[in-house]
């Protein structure tokens, strides 16, 4: 009897570990990918399908899912992304600057840019979530549509989302140690929790 009960418990310990180390290989590309800067949109959108299909669907072979989620990515916001880690660094520079700034202006300026990076966190979580819906015959206007009408769809949820987002970035800021752990897990996983509490709420595209 104490074999049988250990048998189950084994098995789904070893298939936590699986499922971890499939999530660090993945994290792992997404930092590899990523080194180029422009890459990172695509790569999180790689991050993201390829978490969809290997881990969750329990399909095989992580890391060339990963490589052809990131030629999908490509194919459709590499050309449009590669602003985004430049407006990120903007946005933090110009948060710092203010914060250390005294006075009305500071303030005002912070009231400005900060509900703006908001908006911005937002639109990238919903990036995140359309991917994570959207058919490989997804074309860019599609996902785009898509991504639209979740943010149209979703504003609380998202706004969540942010929160969490917001947290996770003040702790990476504190220990830096954990930006090549969780810099491209963490939204993955929000966006993961959007679609699990409402699956069925919006329908897969292909157009």
């Amino acid at each position: 009897m104490k074999q049988q009960k250990r048998r189950p418990r084994g098995t789904a310990l070893l298939a936590a570990l699986d499922v971890v180390g499939d999530m660090l290989i993945l994290q792992l590309l997404f930092l590899v990918t990523s080194l180029p800067l422009i890459t990172v949109v695509p790569a999180a959108i790689a991050l993201q399908r390829a978490l969809q299909k290997t881990v969750l669907e329990d399909r095989p072979g992580v890391a060339r899912a990963f490589m052809r989620e990131f030629s999908w990515a490509w194919n459709r916001v590499g050309k449009i992304s590669w602003p985004a880690p430049f407006v990120v660094a903007a946005a933090a520079f110009s948060i710092l600057f203010w914060l250390s700034t005294p006075g009305a202006l500071g303030a005002v300026a912070l009231c400005v840019i900060i509900p703006l990076c908001g908006i911005l966190a937002a639109g990238y979580i919903a990036l995140l979530v359309a991917a994570m819906k959207a058919e490989d015959g997804t074309t860019r206007q599609g996902l785009t549509d898509l991504t639209l009408r979740i943010i149209l769809s979703k504003p609380l949820p998202l706004a969540g989302c942010v929160i969490a987002l917001a947290t996770w970035l003040l702790l990476m800021l504190r220990v830096p140690t954990l930006i090549p752990l969780g810099s491209g897990l963490v939204p993955a996983m929000l966006a993961w929790l959007m679609v699990r509490k409402a699956p069925n709420t919006e329908s897969r595209v292909s157009g």
